[in-house]
């Protein structure tokens, strides 16, 4: 049994992984933990290539019954477990869905009886199951069901031969969806395009960051826009600067224009999405979500197959509250969120008590606001909500009980959040609900450190802005070298200590596959095309602090921590097997690592044959 104060511990496991001092505080650790437990083996090993430090096997086993019979054991692992102390174990046993022994061969061993099924993991590595902190599960998902799909590196005359094939398919009048053309296109579209190939369906084209659309006439026309509707707030109607006509190119809010008289996608189409999207997950070892938007079809959906044991991941949902896709206006909306009616109770496998602000959008077409001009232009952005409004539904949502997802890029919109939560704290006295600022891409140094004192986790997504690529190229041109070689701060805010979790954001990348990002956090790299170059490089944290960051923040933030993360006795039992060894293969080839087990409460929720 643990006798050292875990808390102690676990704070600065969270928020900061200098190995300078770190190396020092884990030999007093293990020295403090073999006089007061008993004698053990401990070494730290720092593995100066692969940033690796973990105290190592023979190891002091956790334990709830030291005999039994488990329904699950695991043995001859090397076993990560996320735990305080970063601990490698050789095997494990679980029984009713809990860990209930972690430790050595010989100890887990014990929980064997007649009936007890053991994997032999022949020395292959496990983990605890990752949370993913920012996703859209059930939009991905109808995507993939229904959307004409079409790559954003494609060139403007193929993605249109795309949505010409689409269009064959539809009846006259039905809606064409799609996805997705890339966001440097945006001032160079134009309806008329659409229109050639779709004279007669509303076509709906959202680009590769999921803030810009492009329809065409009949879509216009549908939401009643023309040449005297003006831009929404916080929002943009492109328009031909000669005319003044929309060009059919609609940006941040104004997309609300179009998706207010979108239809929308029926109970069964959106089980079905749901459905495959979490075993999607399962098989890249997400066992936990927190869900970017919902609404009460996307929670019936969830809520189903849970009835039908058919849900194979914990949801956390967070109901838009001023997004383009909000069903009401935002006043509206709080007064929704005082009710159950909607969301319904919290249950084992989900939790609806959530809202999603937007305090931007991003930086492209100055979506974002900045304490300082764009290095491109004079403007310093624009912000989603002003201060006063996003103060008083953060104080609202927060007195309510509801943990808050806030959309936040630009550093001045960071810096409006961090003002919002600290602003309900004083109103509201100190909440047990963990706020999430998401995305984590730029954040002045000033505002390092506040997070922590108030709660609050940062969320970083969607991966592509830990690496050099064609989006993050433009962010470049925006903000300049200063503050693009900032991006991403992962490394400084966990040094201020804040704590920060993972996200993808999917679906505004092509796949929710999280070692990639992993291998990008490690080495700030293209994991397709390092020749890229660095972004950020400063940025970059260790082996350990990465798979951390996957696993036991994300839990962490999402208030899962108690429950999930890592793997101790008695915690759920979420467990991973791969293929190979994180801790010790070449850095560049993390991103190839496969799946072969994914283990949720104790169940096997995807195998690879």
């Amino acid at each position: 049994m643990r006798t050292v104060d875990s808390t102690r511990f676990r704070e600065g496991r969270l928020n900061s992984r200098q190995r300078t001092s770190r190396t020092t505080a884990f030999s007093k650790a293990c020295s403090v933990l073999h006089a007061v437990i008993r004698p053990r083996l401990c070494l730290a090993i720092l593995l100066p290539a692969a940033g690796v430090l973990s105290c190592t096997a023979p190891a002091q086993p956790q334990q709830s019954e030291l005999s039994g019979s488990a329904d699950t054991v695991f043995v001859n692992g090397q076993i990560f477990t996320a735990d305080t102390l970063s601990t490698i174990v050789e095997a494990v046993a679980i029984d009713d869905g809990k860990f209930v022994a972690v430790g050595s061969n010989e100890t887990v061993r014990r929980q064997i009886g007649p009936k007890t099924v053991v994997h032999d993991l022949k020395g292959r590595m496990a983990m605890p199951g990752i949370t993913d902190m920012h996703i859209h599960p059930v939009r991905g998902g109808l995507a993939e069901l229904t959307y004409c799909k079409f790559s954003d590196q494609l060139e403007l005359p193929r993605a249109l031969d795309a949505v010409r094939k689409c269009v064959k398919d539809k009846k006259p009048g039905e809606w064409v969806e799609g996805a997705q053309w890339h966001s440097a296109l945006a001032p160079s579209l134009d309806k008329a395009a659409l229109d050639q190939i779709a004279p007669k369906n509303p076509v709906y084209l959202h680009d590769n960051t999921n803030h810009i659309v492009w329809v065409n006439s009949a879509a216009l026309t549908a939401a009643g826009i023309d040449k005297s509707t003006p831009d929404p707030p916080g929002g943009k109607i492109l328009r031909d600067p000669k005319t003044g006509e929309a060009t059919g190119v609609l940006m941040e809010s104004a997309v609300g224009l179009v998706t207010k008289v979108k239809p929308k996608p029926g109970d069964e189409d959106t089980e079905r999405a749901a459905e495959r999207v979490f075993r999607k997950l399962n098989t890249y070892g997400v066992t936990s979500i927190q869900t970017g938007d919902a609404d009460a079809p996307d929670l019936k959906a969830f809520r189903k197959l849970e009835a039908e044991s058919r849900l194979t991941i914990r949801v956390k949902t967070n109901w838009d509250f001023n997004t383009p896709v909000a069903p009401v206006e935002p006043e509206k909306m709080l007064k929704r969120f005082d009710t159950r009616a909607e969301r319904g109770p919290v249950t084992d496998l989900i939790n609806p008590d959530g809202g999603k602000i937007y305090a931007d959008g991003i930086p492209i077409g100055g979506g974002s606001p900045y304490l300082e001009p764009y290095a491109s232009g004079d403007t310093s952005g624009h912000a989603a909500i002003d201060q006063a409004d996003l103060n008083a539904a953060v104080k609202q949502m927060d007195k309510l009980g509801l943990s808050i997802m806030i959309h936040a890029m630009g550093d001045a919109a960071v810096r409006m959040s961090l003002d919002a939560i600290e602003d309900a704290r004083r109103a509201n006295g100190t909440s047990k609900q963990r706020h999430v600022i998401a995305h984590t891409f730029s954040i002045d140094p000033a505002d390092m450190g506040r997070a922590r004192k108030l709660n609050v986790v940062f969320e970083n997504s969607p991966p592509i802005v830990l690496f050099p690529n064609d989006l993050t190229a433009a962010a470049v041109d925006l903000l300049g070298r200063q503050r693009a070689r900032a991006i991403a701060p992962i490394r400084s805010l966990m040094a201020a200590g804040d704590t920060v979790g993972y996200g993808t954001d999917w679906d505004n990348i092509p796949d929710p596959n999280p070692w990639p990002a992993l291998q990008a956090m490690i080495t700030r790299q293209n994991p397709s095309d390092p020749g890229r170059g660095y972004l950020a490089r400063s940025e970059a944290v260790d082996r350990i602090t990465g798979l951390e960051i996957l696993t036991f923040n994300g839990a962490y933030g999402v208030g899962l921590e108690k429950r999930t993360g890592s793997i101790e006795t008695g915690k759920d039992a979420d467990l991973i097997v791969l293929n190979q060894d994180l801790l010790k293969v070449p850095v560049g080839d993390i991103h190839k690592t496969k799946v072969l087990r994914t283990v949720l409460r104790g169940k096997t929720v995807f195998v690879q044959e």
